[in-house]
């Protein structure tokens, strides 16, 4: 306490002594005053000049901005896939620029605009003395030029001083635009550029938007709406707020009068009632969208860490680069035809058969909530409306906009009802395809179509389901357990868990299941002892080692797949699965070019990182996977003929909100989800098996297709496991048979040999072109429920 009371003393003194000098020397002081704020003024803007708070465009980056190269995306085979435009505009010539918008921009803006050098210091002057000192509404002090560089560049988030820093780099940049183009190239850019809110860039898309009609065509009326609308686009929106727009149209108006653009009798012809011929937006069916916008990203991430020879950033949008990929054109389509495929046919079962299982009242409870809870029911009865007039509003059939997969937004005759029933029944999905041995994205769809949905399904966390068994079965071998390891299938309670008791999927107990049949059938009973018994901690640290950085509860439902994670993760995590045990870093970027072919990046090939697990395991588990695909939940696989040996596992989470199938071959893995939003509403019937992997095994049937196919066969020292699937006895029991039951050993071995032996005759006679012995006379015979 003495201490603070001794330091406000001397802080007293210390103010005296300079009020005291002030008196004495006002003349020195108010220099002193002056040099000290001049220096500081003159620092502040050196070192906004140099970059120091961000990067200032040079004068060969502004050179480009009107008339900007597009940066072209390249795929696996060097082919032009996708362009990277700046904004999403449409330029126009100054030709097509009338007077009266001209006259109106300059007035209301920037009076003086043709007289300075694009810093209107009158306009400071006024800001200072009525805004700071006043306390009045003097507008901003702003020119054109500057809004230009504030529309282009954007305002950055500083430490301090926010503001001032932002006002400081608009001014430098108008300087520098100022002795590039010409008034009439500035005022062009400006309507080239400018946001009109709604996601407009440029004059001409907000003149169709609102008007329906080109610049040239535009009264003067017109004109001055779309001017006043610059000011705050959302605030003075025409369509939403039209008497809003109204009283800045007549401000507009009364400007151009003040300074001599238009007399007072056609100005006041101009205020009539604004009349718009508003034409919405219409989005289009897109897939590449989703990896542009992947690409992209990752674009962003590599020039943040690589910047230009002059400090600044690499712009995708204005510096005319060539980006090489690694995505395959033949992936990518066989994804987006099995995609348009599946979900046409699942939204079909979709509309048929919904369910809200979750939700009290079923369906018709959450359409009834739906329906309370829209905005323009809720108005109609505020307004007194009948529960009669009310349903015949819900019921009223008319056109309303319904987007259809491949065609983006068409007009349907639906009610209110049915439009609110087919959003929440949409179907979504996610398609990822990657090569395990390199890392290579080599096709990524991240949803049904990206004018409908720019969700990316790929990177957004969904609950996994079974999918993350294999691991959880992997950390389990890494731990010493044995494949041929039986537990019995006993609905348990788990009293240190909440009386948590995990169900199967079919509800059916009893008997006992080997390790690898409870994971080809994903019996979720058996999958819980083994997380139990391998442990949270080293599970989790598996996950980890094989890619998945997402934050995984310490909880023993995990082998359940009650965490979110994405499917990116989730066939990162499979590659190393794939590949034999090994992490991998996935990439889509393989090299960058500027437009005279300097390379600025390569990719780092070496993308095979530590081993997650050992070769004898990963193998086990391979073989694990092989019979979830060929005698297992995803047994279903087999229809589609593919001629190679596929692993995967399917997933289905509570109630068929999402469901899940992950596919590998020794060198490439593909990953689908597929489910609704709203985790309210689910398909009936949608197990993983059902909804997700037919788009994958699809695209694994095309790809064995190739004369000369990129996939090969997993290998196996034995084909099957000394061990059954499934036994009705007991676990101890079983264990006890199978381990003395020298015939059924025997039969396993000479069943391996068998087919081991077609598999080499095979060879030789696709070798020598005469076949030995064929095949089909080779007979399997079956003992009890097993087909030898």
């Amino acid at each position: 306490m003495i201490q603070v009371t001794a330091l406000l003393r001397k802080s007293k003194n210390v103010i005296l002594k300079s009020l005291g000098f002030i008196r004495k020397h006002p003349i020195k002081s108010t220099s002193y005053i002056f040099v000290s704020c001049l220096g500081f003024v003159i620092s502040f803007f050196l070192l906004t000049y140099f970059g120091v708070f961000g990067h200032i465009p040079t004068k060969e980056e502004l050179k480009s901005l009107e008339n900007p190269v597009t940066s072209t995306i390249y795929s696996k085979d060097e082919q032009p896939i996708g362009t990277f435009f700046f904004q999403n505009r449409s330029n126009i010539e100054h030709a097509e620029l009338t007077n009266e918008i001209i006259n109106a921009l300059v007035a209301t803006e920037d009076v003086r605009f043709y007289s300075h050098g694009g810093i209107d210091y009158k306009s400071y002057a006024r800001v200072l003395i009525k805004s700071v000192l006043l306390g009045q509404d003097a507008g901003g002090g702003s020119t054109i030029t500057q809004q230009i560089a504030k529309n282009l560049f954007g305002r950055k988030k500083q430490r301090f001083l926010t503001t001032p820093i932002n006002k400081m780099r608009e001014v430098i940049i108008a300087k520098r635009l100022e002795n590039i183009y010409t008034k009439d190239e500035l005022i062009l850019l400006y309507f080239n550029t400018v946001s009109f809110g709604e996601n407009l860039y440029g004059l001409e898309k907000a003149a169709f938007r609102f008007f329906n009609k080109s610049t040239n065509d535009l009264n003067l009326s017109e004109s001055a709406t779309l001017v006043g609308l610059l000011k705050a686009p959302t605030f003075y929106n025409p369509r939403n707020h039209p008497e809003r727009a109204e009283k800045r149209r007549n401000i507009v108006l009364e400007q151009m009068i003040k300074y001599g653009y238009r007399d007072d009798s056609l100005a006041n012809l101009a205020k009539v009632p604004l009349k718009l011929n508003y034409q919405p937006p219409v989005k289009q069916s897109s897939f590449a969208s989703y990896y542009k916008e992947f690409i992209r990203q990752e674009f962003d991430k590599w020039a943040l860490k690589n910047p230009t020879s002059n400090g600044g950033l690499y712009d995708v949008e204005l510096d005319g680069l060539k980006i090489f990929t690694t995505l395959n054109p033949n992936i990518q389509r066989y994804l987006e035809n099995a995609m348009t495929r599946q979900m046409n046919r699942l939204q079909s079962d979709m509309d048929r058969s919904w369910t809200s299982a979750t939700v009290e009242g079923g369906k018709e409870g959450l359409v009834k909530r739906l329906l309370a809870d829209h905005p323009q029911v809720k108005k109609l009865r505020q307004h007194g409306k009948t529960e009669e007039e009310i349903d015949q509003y819900i019921n009223l059939r008319q056109n309303r906009k319904y987007w259809e997969l491949g065609m983006g937004w068409v007009d349907v005759e639906q009610s209110l009802k049915d439009s609110i029933v087919k959003a929440i029944t949409r179907l979504h999905t996610g398609i990822l395809a990657m090569n395990s041995r390199s890392g290579e994205i080599m096709g990524y769809l991240g949803g049904i179509d990206y004018g409908y949905s720019q969700k990316d399904h790929i990177q957004e966390p969904k609950q996994v389901g079974s999918v993350f068994k294999p691991i959880t079965y992997l950390a389990a071998l890494n731990s010493g357990e044995d494949a041929c390891t039986f537990y019995d299938n006993i609905l348990r309670k788990y009293a240190k868990f909440e009386d948590w008791k995990p169900r199967n999927a079919d509800h059916r107990y009893g008997g006992s299941y080997s390790m690898h049949g409870a994971l080809a059938n994903s019996i979720n009973t058996v999958s819980v002892e083994l997380q139990l018994k391998t442990g949270n901690q080293n599970v989790m640290a598996l996950a980890k080692k094989m890619g998945i950085n997402t934050e995984i509860p310490d909880v023993p439902s995990i082998v359940l797949g009650t965490a979110e994670i994405s499917l990116f993760e989730m066939v990162k995590a499979y590659a190393s699965i794939s590949n034999g045990g090994r992490s991998v870093t996935p990439y889509i970027i393989e090299r960058i070019e500027q437009e005279d072919g300097t390379v600025l990046f390569t990719a780092d090939k070496k993308n095979i990182g530590n081993r997650v697990s050992s070769t004898e395991n990963v193998k086990t588990l391979q073989k694990m996977m092989l019979e979830v695909t060929k005698e297992g939940t995803g047994k279903g696989f087999q229809a589609y003929g593919v001629s190679f040996n596929v692993i995967g596992k399917t997933g289905t989470t509570q109630n068929n909100s999402d469901g899940w199938f992950i596919g590998c071959s020794p060198e490439l893995v593909i990953g689908s989800w597929a489910g609704t939003l709203d985790k309210r509403v689910q398909l009936g019937y949608g197990s993983g098996a059902r909804t997700a992997m037919p788009m994958v095994a699809s695209t694994f049937r095309s790809l064995s297709s190739w004369k000369r196919p990129m996939l090969t066969n997993f290998e196996f020292d034995q084909e099957h496991f000394g061990c059954p699937s499934y036994s009705e006895l007991d676990a101890a029991s079983t264990m006890a048979h199978y381990s003395a039951d020298s015939v059924y050993i025997k039969e396993l071995f000479i069943k391996d040999s068998i087919i081991q032996d077609s598999i080499n005759r095979k060879v030789l006679i696709d070798s020598i072109g005469v076949p030995i012995i064929q095949p089909d006379s080779l007979t399997l015979e079956t003992i009890g429920s097993e087909q030898l």
